[in-house]
């Protein structure tokens, strides 16, 4: 009886894993060179239209796989990258900074050849959106959209934020006790409910690829850096996709932008492309659908 319950068990988990796995044989593993660092990133779809996505902190181009064959079966050219430092990434000592995220961004774009797309970037992915918006050097989007974002991450008596100095610095000192532990908490704090273990191992595999003094760099670039009157350079429509609790810092972030508007996706947790994608999927569809 007990063998019968293990085997129903694990058929039921792998018709999960094959659900969710997105059609691999659909997405292309490039690599491009870019200066001094060979960047990695999927490619799918060949449409006119072109949406970048960018992971946030530490994670990986397949965060994006839910949208990957999503948009690209819609007639969109998908590409989903690893920045700098990140999965498959070139890992390099100097040059974890968002500014220098921004840059090889741009070396991307202009590399491939792309003059116009929609960006799309998730929390620190955002943030070097802010980043290469605030810069000299840089291409007209279609359109933008940001994810669970913050352009400063401290909350104070002003402004709500994302996390305060004391949940920082929890974080880092547990990142330097024992990383693989308080990687799998991280992890599992993007979710407001218990996704699968597969999904929580896969996640916590990727991340960790980026060597722990690039992760701590970039942490202090989010932590210290203010991008709020980036924001006001934002030169076409963005939308700012968020969750419940991150709703007041997002209608910050609209009231400095020219053309933005928020979507609330409810229930879920900062990886919301993740934990609901049809609704993630909609609302970024139905946005990018607009005139």
């Amino acid at each position: 009886m007990k063998q019968k319950a293990v085997t129903v068990a694990l058929v039921v988990l792998f018709t999960l894993i094959a659900l969710w796995l997105p059609a691999r044989d659909q997405w292309r593993d490039r690599y491009v060179k870019i200066g001094d660092i060979k960047i990695h990133y999927i490619e799918a779809g060949a449409g006119d239209s072109t949406i970048v996505f960018v992971p946030g902190w530490t994670m990986t181009a397949e965060v994006w796989r839910e949208q990957i064959p999503y948009f690209s079966a819609r007639g969109f050219r998908v590409i989903a990258y690893d920045p700098r430092g990140h999965g498959l990434t070139t890992k390099t000592e100097s040059g974890n900074t968002y500014r220098q995220h921004a840059a090889d961004f741009h070396a991307f774009l202009k590399q491939l050849k792309i003059e116009h797309c929609h960006m799309v970037g998730w929390a620190s992915g955002a943030t070097m959106l802010l980043e290469y918006f605030a810069a000299s050097e840089k291409l007209k989007p279609e359109k933008i959209v940001l994810v669970e974002s913050a352009p400063a991450a401290l909350k104070t008596d002003a402004y709500p934020g994302t996390t305060t100095l004391e949940q920082a610095r929890r974080l880092l000192l547990s990142l330097e006790e024992d990383r693989d532990k308080a990687t799998d908490a991280y992890v599992r704090s993007l979710f407001k409910g218990r996704p699968a273990e597969w999904l929580i191992t896969e996640m916590k595999k990727g991340s960790l690829k980026t060597d722990r003094s690039a992760a701590y760099a970039l942490y202090f670039d989010l932590l210290t850096g203010d991008r709020t009157s980036a924001l006001m350079r934002l030169p076409v429509p963005t939308l700012l996709i968020t969750t419940a609790e991150n709703q007041a810092v997002a209608e910050f972030s609209k009231s400095k932008i020219t053309r933005g508007s928020v979507q609330v996706i409810e229930d879920s947790g900062p990886a919301m492309f993740l934990e609901k994608p049809q609704a993630f999927n909609q609302a970024l569809e139905a946005f990018l659908g607009e005139h």
